[in-house]
Protein backbone atom coordinates (compact mmCIF):
# COMPACT_ATOMS: atom_id res chain seq x y z
CA UNK A 1 0.00 0.00 0.00
CA UNK A 2 1.63 3.15 -0.27
CA UNK A 3 0.12 5.79 1.11
CA UNK A 4 -3.26 5.02 0.33
CA UNK A 5 -1.19 2.35 -0.84
CA UNK A 6 -2.21 -1.47 -0.59
CA UNK A 7 -1.00 -4.69 1.23
CA UNK A 8 -0.74 -7.17 -0.69
CA UNK A 9 -0.89 -10.23 1.08
CA UNK A 10 -1.51 -7.44 2.22
CA UNK A 11 0.54 -7.45 -1.28
CA UNK A 12 1.54 -4.08 -0.69
CA UNK A 13 0.40 -2.87 2.87
CA UNK A 14 3.30 -1.11 3.88
CA UNK A 15 2.44 1.28 1.00
CA UNK A 16 -0.79 1.80 3.06
CA UNK A 17 0.31 2.40 6.07
CA UNK A 18 1.81 6.13 5.05
CA UNK A 19 -1.04 6.65 2.85
CA UNK A 20 -3.43 6.88 5.55
CA UNK A 21 -0.79 8.07 7.93
CA UNK A 22 0.60 11.08 7.08
CA UNK A 23 -2.14 12.73 5.45
CA UNK A 24 -4.68 11.19 7.08
CA UNK A 25 -8.38 12.68 6.95
CA UNK A 26 -11.62 11.78 8.30
CA UNK A 27 -13.70 8.94 6.52
CA UNK A 28 -16.60 9.70 4.40
CA UNK A 29 -18.49 6.75 2.57
CA UNK A 30 -20.15 8.69 0.28
CA UNK A 31 -16.27 9.95 -1.19
CA UNK A 32 -14.44 6.56 -0.27
CA UNK A 33 -13.20 4.24 -3.27
CA UNK A 34 -14.55 1.29 -0.86
CA UNK A 35 -16.76 1.15 1.88
CA UNK A 36 -14.11 0.44 5.13
CA UNK A 37 -14.73 -2.65 7.41
CA UNK A 38 -13.35 -0.64 9.89
CA UNK A 39 -13.15 3.22 11.61
CA UNK A 40 -9.20 2.68 11.15
CA UNK A 41 -7.96 3.60 7.75
CA UNK A 42 -5.59 1.06 7.57
CA UNK A 43 -7.18 -1.66 9.08
CA UNK A 44 -9.62 -0.89 6.97
CA UNK A 45 -7.41 -1.47 4.20
CA UNK A 46 -5.75 -4.54 5.43
CA UNK A 47 -9.33 -6.18 5.55
CA UNK A 48 -10.24 -5.26 2.32
CA UNK A 49 -6.83 -6.91 1.21
CA UNK A 50 -7.72 -10.01 2.98
CA UNK A 51 -11.21 -10.08 1.90
CA UNK A 52 -9.99 -9.89 -1.91
CA UNK A 53 -8.70 -13.06 -1.50
CA UNK A 54 -12.40 -14.56 -2.01
CA UNK A 55 -12.13 -14.62 -5.61
CA UNK A 56 -9.32 -16.70 -5.67
CA UNK A 57 -10.31 -19.23 -3.18
CA UNK A 58 -8.18 -17.69 -0.66
CA UNK A 59 -10.99 -16.62 1.66
CA UNK A 60 -14.41 -16.39 3.13
CA UNK A 61 -16.61 -13.68 2.91
CA UNK A 62 -18.44 -14.34 6.24
CA UNK A 63 -14.85 -15.58 7.72
CA UNK A 64 -13.17 -12.12 6.96
CA UNK A 65 -16.69 -9.90 8.06
CA UNK A 66 -16.43 -11.69 11.21
CA UNK A 67 -13.25 -11.31 12.22
CA UNK A 68 -13.57 -7.26 11.45
CA UNK A 69 -16.07 -7.41 13.95
CA UNK A 70 -13.22 -8.65 16.43
CA UNK A 71 -10.51 -6.21 15.65
CA UNK A 72 -10.42 -3.16 18.25
CA UNK A 73 -9.37 0.19 15.73
CA UNK A 74 -5.33 0.98 16.17
CA UNK A 75 -4.35 -2.39 18.05
CA UNK A 76 -2.56 -5.01 16.30
CA UNK A 77 -2.57 -7.54 19.18
CA UNK A 78 -6.59 -7.54 18.12
CA UNK A 79 -5.30 -8.12 14.29
CA UNK A 80 -3.50 -11.18 15.18
CA UNK A 81 -5.93 -12.50 18.13
CA UNK A 82 -8.60 -12.18 15.45
CA UNK A 83 -7.34 -13.96 12.78
CA UNK A 84 -5.27 -16.40 14.73
CA UNK A 85 -8.29 -17.24 16.12
CA UNK A 86 -10.26 -18.01 12.75
CA UNK A 87 -7.18 -19.52 11.56
CA UNK A 88 -7.41 -22.30 14.18
CA UNK A 89 -10.78 -22.86 13.74
CA UNK A 90 -10.55 -23.35 9.59
CA UNK A 91 -7.60 -25.13 10.03
CA UNK A 92 -9.08 -27.73 12.31
CA UNK A 93 -12.11 -27.50 10.10
CA UNK A 94 -9.75 -28.78 7.45
CA UNK A 95 -8.14 -31.18 9.13
CA UNK A 96 -11.09 -32.91 9.43
CA UNK A 97 -12.44 -33.05 5.97
CA UNK A 98 -11.43 -36.27 4.51
CA UNK A 99 -9.79 -35.21 0.86
CA UNK A 100 -10.77 -38.29 -0.50
CA UNK A 101 -14.52 -37.19 0.06
CA UNK A 102 -14.55 -33.49 -0.42
CA UNK A 103 -11.17 -32.54 -2.03
CA UNK A 104 -12.59 -29.30 -2.61
CA UNK A 105 -13.85 -28.80 1.09
CA UNK A 106 -10.75 -29.70 1.93
CA UNK A 107 -8.57 -27.49 -0.54
CA UNK A 108 -10.28 -24.14 0.21
CA UNK A 109 -10.35 -24.22 4.66
CA UNK A 110 -6.22 -24.66 4.25
CA UNK A 111 -6.10 -21.97 1.98
CA UNK A 112 -8.70 -19.91 4.04
CA UNK A 113 -6.61 -20.92 6.73
CA UNK A 114 -3.30 -20.36 5.56
CA UNK A 115 -4.63 -16.85 4.47
CA UNK A 116 -5.70 -16.17 7.67
CA UNK A 117 -2.29 -17.27 9.80
CA UNK A 118 -0.24 -14.76 7.40
CA UNK A 119 -3.16 -11.74 8.25
CA UNK A 120 -2.60 -12.26 12.37
CA UNK A 121 1.60 -11.91 11.43
CA UNK A 122 1.15 -8.72 9.47
CA UNK A 123 1.42 -6.25 12.26
CA UNK A 124 3.86 -8.25 15.03
CA UNK A 125 6.67 -6.79 12.61
CA UNK A 126 7.53 -3.92 14.97
CA UNK A 127 9.51 -6.65 17.37
CA UNK A 128 11.57 -8.24 15.27
CA UNK A 129 12.69 -11.34 17.39
CA UNK A 130 8.35 -11.85 17.97
CA UNK A 131 8.57 -15.59 18.22
CA UNK A 132 5.45 -15.57 16.38
CA UNK A 133 6.52 -14.57 13.14
CA UNK A 134 8.28 -17.67 12.53
CA UNK A 135 5.72 -19.95 13.82
CA UNK A 136 2.85 -18.31 11.91
CA UNK A 137 5.13 -18.77 8.60
CA UNK A 138 5.25 -22.21 9.19
CA UNK A 139 1.71 -22.70 10.00
CA UNK A 140 1.01 -20.87 6.68
CA UNK A 141 3.09 -22.42 4.51
CA UNK A 142 2.16 -25.87 5.72
CA UNK A 143 -1.47 -25.32 5.34
CA UNK A 144 -1.34 -23.87 1.68
CA UNK A 145 0.97 -26.85 0.73
CA UNK A 146 -1.55 -29.12 1.53
CA UNK A 147 -4.35 -26.55 -0.35
CA UNK A 148 -2.02 -26.77 -3.15
CA UNK A 149 -1.04 -29.99 -3.58
CA UNK A 150 -5.20 -30.83 -4.18
CA UNK A 151 -5.11 -28.48 -6.80
CA UNK A 152 -5.79 -30.11 -10.42
CA UNK A 153 -2.85 -29.70 -11.44
CA UNK A 154 -1.12 -29.71 -8.30
CA UNK A 155 1.16 -26.91 -7.80
CA UNK A 156 4.74 -27.23 -7.46
CA UNK A 157 7.06 -25.59 -5.04
CA UNK A 158 10.28 -24.96 -5.67
CA UNK A 159 14.08 -23.33 -3.72
CA UNK A 160 16.22 -22.53 -6.23
CA UNK A 161 20.07 -21.64 -6.02
CA UNK A 162 20.87 -17.97 -6.33
CA UNK A 163 24.05 -15.86 -5.71
CA UNK A 164 24.62 -12.14 -4.99
CA UNK A 165 27.65 -10.35 -4.63
CA UNK A 166 26.79 -8.70 -1.47
CA UNK A 167 25.11 -11.80 0.10
CA UNK A 168 26.55 -14.61 -1.28
CA UNK A 169 24.65 -17.68 -2.11
CA UNK A 170 20.85 -18.17 -1.32
CA UNK A 171 17.82 -19.56 -2.42
CA UNK A 172 14.83 -18.41 -3.88
CA UNK A 173 11.04 -20.40 -2.80
CA UNK A 174 7.97 -20.33 -5.06
CA UNK A 175 5.26 -22.38 -7.12
CA UNK A 176 5.10 -23.28 -10.21
CA UNK A 177 1.07 -23.30 -11.16
CA UNK A 178 0.26 -24.91 -14.36
CA UNK A 179 -2.60 -23.77 -16.70
CA UNK A 180 -2.96 -27.34 -18.14
CA UNK A 181 -2.91 -30.76 -17.25
CA UNK A 182 -1.39 -31.26 -20.77
CA UNK A 183 2.08 -30.85 -19.57
CA UNK A 184 3.96 -30.97 -22.77
CA UNK A 185 1.66 -28.37 -24.37
CA UNK A 186 3.28 -25.00 -24.20
CA UNK A 187 1.77 -22.12 -22.81
CA UNK A 188 2.43 -18.35 -21.62
CA UNK A 189 4.03 -18.10 -18.32
CA UNK A 190 3.39 -15.04 -15.78
CA UNK A 191 6.27 -14.76 -12.98
CA UNK A 192 5.26 -12.59 -10.03
CA UNK A 193 6.91 -10.68 -8.10
CA UNK A 194 5.65 -9.07 -4.77
CA UNK A 195 6.31 -6.62 -3.08
CA UNK A 196 7.31 -4.14 -0.06
CA UNK A 197 5.69 -6.94 2.51
CA UNK A 198 3.87 -9.27 0.17
CA UNK A 199 3.98 -12.94 0.14
CA UNK A 200 4.19 -15.63 -2.74
CA UNK A 201 1.19 -17.26 -1.26
CA UNK A 202 -1.42 -14.54 -1.14
CA UNK A 203 -0.13 -13.67 -4.44
CA UNK A 204 -1.44 -16.72 -5.91
CA UNK A 205 -4.88 -15.77 -4.66
CA UNK A 206 -4.69 -12.45 -6.11
CA UNK A 207 -3.12 -12.94 -9.55
CA UNK A 208 -2.37 -16.20 -10.35
CA UNK A 209 -6.04 -17.78 -10.22
CA UNK A 210 -6.39 -14.73 -13.00
CA UNK A 211 -3.63 -16.24 -14.95
CA UNK A 212 -4.71 -19.63 -14.55
CA UNK A 213 -8.37 -18.82 -15.59
CA UNK A 214 -6.82 -17.58 -19.40
CA UNK A 215 -4.69 -20.60 -20.14
CA UNK A 216 -1.36 -19.42 -19.08
CA UNK A 217 0.96 -20.92 -16.41
CA UNK A 218 1.87 -18.91 -13.39
CA UNK A 219 5.07 -18.93 -10.98
CA UNK A 220 5.24 -16.68 -7.53
CA UNK A 221 8.53 -16.52 -5.77
CA UNK A 222 9.63 -14.29 -3.27
CA UNK A 223 13.12 -12.94 -3.23
CA UNK A 224 15.70 -10.98 -0.20
CA UNK A 225 13.86 -8.67 1.91
CA UNK A 226 10.40 -10.58 1.61
CA UNK A 227 8.77 -12.99 3.79
CA UNK A 228 9.86 -15.93 3.78
CA UNK A 229 13.72 -15.36 2.50
CA UNK A 230 13.46 -12.60 5.51
CA UNK A 231 12.43 -15.16 8.14
CA UNK A 232 14.39 -17.90 7.10
CA UNK A 233 17.42 -16.76 5.57
CA UNK A 234 17.52 -13.53 7.45
CA UNK A 235 17.61 -11.87 3.85
CA UNK A 236 16.94 -7.89 3.43
CA UNK A 237 16.29 -6.26 -0.07
CA UNK A 238 18.60 -5.77 -3.15
CA UNK A 239 19.53 -3.37 -5.59
CA UNK A 240 20.26 -5.82 -8.15
CA UNK A 241 17.35 -8.23 -7.91
CA UNK A 242 17.35 -9.88 -11.04
CA UNK A 243 19.83 -12.13 -9.12
CA UNK A 244 16.58 -13.61 -7.14
CA UNK A 245 14.66 -13.74 -10.74
CA UNK A 246 17.20 -15.35 -13.39
CA UNK A 247 17.60 -18.64 -11.50
CA UNK A 248 13.61 -18.53 -11.59
CA UNK A 249 13.85 -18.14 -15.28
CA UNK A 250 16.44 -20.87 -15.35
CA UNK A 251 14.20 -23.50 -13.52
CA UNK A 252 11.39 -23.04 -16.06
CA UNK A 253 12.47 -22.26 -19.13
CA UNK A 254 13.11 -25.44 -20.72
CA UNK A 255 9.71 -26.78 -19.23
CA UNK A 256 8.06 -28.58 -21.97
CA UNK A 257 4.67 -26.57 -20.85
CA UNK A 258 6.68 -23.20 -21.22
CA UNK A 259 6.75 -20.91 -24.42
CA UNK A 260 9.99 -19.63 -23.79
CA UNK A 261 9.55 -16.51 -25.55
CA UNK A 262 6.19 -15.12 -23.62
CA UNK A 263 7.30 -14.89 -20.41
CA UNK A 264 6.03 -12.12 -18.62
CA UNK A 265 7.57 -10.56 -15.44
CA UNK A 266 4.35 -9.30 -13.48
CA UNK A 267 5.79 -6.83 -10.19
CA UNK A 268 3.14 -6.10 -7.88
CA UNK A 269 3.13 -2.75 -5.95
CA UNK A 270 6.50 -2.37 -4.99
CA UNK A 271 7.29 -4.97 -7.09
CA UNK A 272 6.56 -2.37 -10.30
CA UNK A 273 9.83 -1.31 -9.19
CA UNK A 274 11.44 -5.14 -8.55
CA UNK A 275 10.16 -6.08 -12.21
CA UNK A 276 11.74 -3.37 -14.48
CA UNK A 277 14.92 -4.04 -12.19
CA UNK A 278 15.30 -7.56 -12.78
CA UNK A 279 14.06 -7.75 -16.39
CA UNK A 280 16.62 -4.94 -17.98
CA UNK A 281 19.07 -7.89 -16.44
CA UNK A 282 17.29 -10.90 -17.95
CA UNK A 283 16.73 -11.05 -21.89
CA UNK A 284 14.39 -13.83 -21.50
CA UNK A 285 11.71 -11.49 -19.94
CA UNK A 286 9.73 -10.80 -22.96
CA UNK A 287 7.18 -8.03 -21.42
CA UNK A 288 6.87 -6.41 -18.14
CA UNK A 289 3.85 -5.48 -16.50
CA UNK A 290 3.90 -3.48 -13.42
CA UNK A 291 1.14 -3.03 -11.24
CA UNK A 292 1.50 -0.15 -10.32
CA UNK A 293 4.43 1.92 -11.93
CA UNK A 294 6.61 3.02 -9.00
CA UNK A 295 9.80 4.77 -10.11
CA UNK A 296 10.76 5.10 -6.74
CA UNK A 297 9.59 4.21 -3.19
CA UNK A 298 12.37 6.39 -1.21
CA UNK A 299 11.23 9.38 -3.41
CA UNK A 300 8.02 9.04 -2.87
CA UNK A 301 8.73 8.76 1.25
CA UNK A 302 10.52 12.10 1.08
CA UNK A 303 7.51 13.74 0.06
CA UNK A 304 5.53 12.15 2.50
CA UNK A 305 7.80 12.66 5.30
CA UNK A 306 7.64 16.44 4.60
CA UNK A 307 10.49 18.80 6.95
CA UNK A 308 11.72 15.14 8.24
CA UNK A 309 13.49 14.60 5.30
CA UNK A 310 15.82 17.76 5.61
CA UNK A 311 16.74 15.48 8.73
CA UNK A 312 17.73 12.81 6.43
CA UNK A 313 18.84 15.01 3.16
CA UNK A 314 21.03 16.75 6.12
CA UNK A 315 22.38 13.48 7.68
CA UNK A 316 21.39 13.76 10.82
CA UNK A 317 21.30 10.47 11.74
CA UNK A 318 20.59 10.61 15.17
CA UNK A 319 17.97 13.12 14.98
CA UNK A 320 16.33 11.54 12.01
CA UNK A 321 16.61 7.91 14.14
CA UNK A 322 15.05 8.97 17.31
CA UNK A 323 12.11 11.19 15.61
CA UNK A 324 10.82 7.82 13.11
CA UNK A 325 11.85 5.57 16.04
CA UNK A 326 9.73 7.49 18.78
CA UNK A 327 6.90 7.89 16.15
CA UNK A 328 7.06 3.58 15.40
CA UNK A 329 7.00 2.89 19.12
CA UNK A 330 4.34 5.34 20.37
CA UNK A 331 0.89 3.16 20.78
CA UNK A 332 -0.98 6.23 20.63
CA UNK A 333 -0.33 6.64 17.30
CA UNK A 334 -2.38 4.95 14.52
CA UNK A 335 -1.50 1.74 12.92
CA UNK A 336 -0.26 3.63 9.59
CA UNK A 337 2.04 5.43 11.11
CA UNK A 338 3.48 3.27 13.14
CA UNK A 339 3.68 0.03 10.43
CA UNK A 340 5.61 1.68 7.44
CA UNK A 341 8.19 2.44 9.73
CA UNK A 342 8.50 -0.81 11.47
CA UNK A 343 8.41 -3.12 8.12
CA UNK A 344 10.97 -1.21 6.59
CA UNK A 345 13.34 -1.65 9.51
CA UNK A 346 11.75 -5.22 9.44
CA UNK A 347 12.84 -5.86 6.01
CA UNK A 348 15.81 -4.15 5.53
CA UNK A 349 16.91 -5.75 8.65
CA UNK A 350 17.92 -3.29 10.59
CA UNK A 351 17.41 -0.32 13.81
CA UNK A 352 18.32 2.40 12.68
CA UNK A 353 15.19 4.07 9.84
CA UNK A 354 18.52 6.06 8.61
CA UNK A 355 20.06 2.93 7.32
CA UNK A 356 16.86 1.52 6.32
CA UNK A 357 16.24 4.82 3.89
CA UNK A 358 19.23 5.33 2.92
CA UNK A 359 19.70 1.25 1.04
CA UNK A 360 15.69 1.92 0.15
CA UNK A 361 16.82 4.53 -2.43
CA UNK A 362 19.31 2.18 -3.91
CA UNK A 363 16.58 0.43 -5.00
CA UNK A 364 14.70 2.62 -7.98
CA UNK A 365 13.77 2.49 -11.73
CA UNK A 366 16.78 4.46 -12.96
CA UNK A 367 18.31 6.43 -16.62
CA UNK A 368 20.61 3.03 -16.99
CA UNK A 369 17.70 0.85 -16.01
CA UNK A 370 15.08 2.06 -18.38
CA UNK A 371 17.56 2.01 -21.27
CA UNK A 372 18.89 -1.42 -20.68
CA UNK A 373 14.99 -2.79 -21.05
CA UNK A 374 15.48 -1.76 -24.49
CA UNK A 375 12.63 -2.83 -27.13
CA UNK A 376 10.39 -4.86 -24.41
CA UNK A 377 6.72 -3.72 -23.99
CA UNK A 378 5.86 -2.55 -20.77
CA UNK A 379 2.76 -2.14 -19.25
CA UNK A 380 1.83 0.37 -16.19
CA UNK A 381 -1.27 0.85 -14.22
CA UNK A 382 -2.37 3.29 -11.79
CA UNK A 383 -5.64 3.43 -9.89
CA UNK A 384 -7.40 6.72 -9.84
CA UNK A 385 -7.69 7.02 -6.39
CA UNK A 386 -4.11 6.08 -5.34
CA UNK A 387 -3.06 9.48 -5.47
CA UNK A 388 -0.92 9.18 -2.14
CA UNK A 389 1.12 7.37 -4.65
CA UNK A 390 1.84 10.54 -5.49
CA UNK A 391 2.87 11.03 -9.39
CA UNK A 392 4.57 7.63 -9.30
CA UNK A 393 2.93 5.78 -12.24
CA UNK A 394 3.20 9.03 -14.19
CA UNK A 395 6.91 9.04 -13.68
CA UNK A 396 7.25 5.38 -14.70
CA UNK A 397 5.82 6.10 -17.40
CA UNK A 398 7.67 9.15 -18.48
CA UNK A 399 10.88 7.47 -18.28
CA UNK A 400 10.06 4.33 -20.00
CA UNK A 401 8.62 6.55 -23.11
CA UNK A 402 11.86 9.16 -23.10
CA UNK A 403 14.47 7.07 -22.18
CA UNK A 404 14.41 4.34 -24.67
CA UNK A 405 14.35 4.11 -28.54
CA UNK A 406 10.58 4.24 -29.43
CA UNK A 407 9.21 4.10 -26.43
CA UNK A 408 5.91 5.65 -26.64
CA UNK A 409 4.72 2.79 -29.17
CA UNK A 410 6.53 0.27 -26.70
CA UNK A 411 5.09 1.63 -23.02
CA UNK A 412 1.47 1.55 -22.34
CA UNK A 413 -0.52 3.07 -19.55
CA UNK A 414 -3.94 2.32 -18.16
CA UNK A 415 -5.62 3.96 -15.16
CA UNK A 416 -8.56 1.95 -13.53
CA UNK A 417 -11.39 4.39 -12.10
CA UNK A 418 -13.16 4.80 -8.62
CA UNK A 419 -16.40 4.79 -10.68
CA UNK A 420 -16.02 1.16 -11.00
CA UNK A 421 -14.41 0.03 -8.00
CA UNK A 422 -10.86 -0.51 -9.54
CA UNK A 423 -9.43 2.69 -8.32
CA UNK A 424 -7.36 1.96 -5.33
CA UNK A 425 -3.67 1.06 -5.24
CA UNK A 426 -2.79 -2.14 -7.35
CA UNK A 427 -7.01 -2.16 -8.06
CA UNK A 428 -7.54 -4.24 -4.93
CA UNK A 429 -10.41 -6.42 -5.06
CA UNK A 430 -10.74 -5.96 -8.94
CA UNK A 431 -9.02 -8.01 -10.14
CA UNK A 432 -11.07 -9.40 -13.25
CA UNK A 433 -10.69 -5.81 -14.48
CA UNK A 434 -7.15 -5.30 -14.06
CA UNK A 435 -6.20 -8.35 -15.86
CA UNK A 436 -9.02 -7.85 -18.20
CA UNK A 437 -6.94 -5.16 -19.29
CA UNK A 438 -3.55 -7.06 -18.90
CA UNK A 439 -4.77 -9.53 -21.38
CA UNK A 440 -6.19 -7.26 -24.14
CA UNK A 441 -3.00 -5.62 -24.22
CA UNK A 442 -0.84 -9.03 -24.03
CA UNK A 443 -2.79 -10.08 -27.27
CA UNK A 444 -1.81 -6.85 -29.38
CA UNK A 445 1.19 -7.35 -28.43
CA UNK A 446 1.40 -10.76 -29.07
CA UNK A 447 0.17 -10.10 -32.45
CA UNK A 448 -3.49 -11.16 -31.66
CA UNK A 449 -2.99 -14.05 -29.32
CA UNK A 450 -6.08 -15.55 -28.29
CA UNK A 451 -6.16 -16.95 -24.78
CA UNK A 452 -7.84 -20.12 -23.14
CA UNK A 453 -11.06 -19.92 -21.25
CA UNK A 454 -9.90 -22.09 -18.57
CA UNK A 455 -12.74 -22.37 -16.03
Amino acid sequence: MLLKLVPSGTLCLAFAALACGLNSSVYDPLSHPMFQLSPDEETAFFLESVLSFVAGAGASTAEVLRVATQIVPGSEESVHDAFYAMAQSIHALAESTDPRVDPAGARENYFHASSYYRAAATFLVGDQEDPRLISLWDKQIADFDKAAHLLKPPAEPFNVKAKNSSIGAYRVPGYFFRASSNDSKKLPTVLVTTGYDGDQQGAYHALCTQVLLRGMNCVVYEGPGQPSPRRYQNLTFIPDWWTATSPVVDHIVSRPDVDASKIILLGYSFGGTLAPLAAAYEPRISAVVAIDGLSSLQQDLKVQFGSLTGLFEAGKVDEFNKYLLDLSGNKSEPINKRYVIQQGLYAFNTKSPFDWFTRLGAISITPAIVERMGPRPVYIANGQDDTRLLNQSNIAYDQFVNGRRNGKALTYFHEFPVRLGSGEHCSLGAETQLFTSVVGWLSKVWGGYRFSDNQ
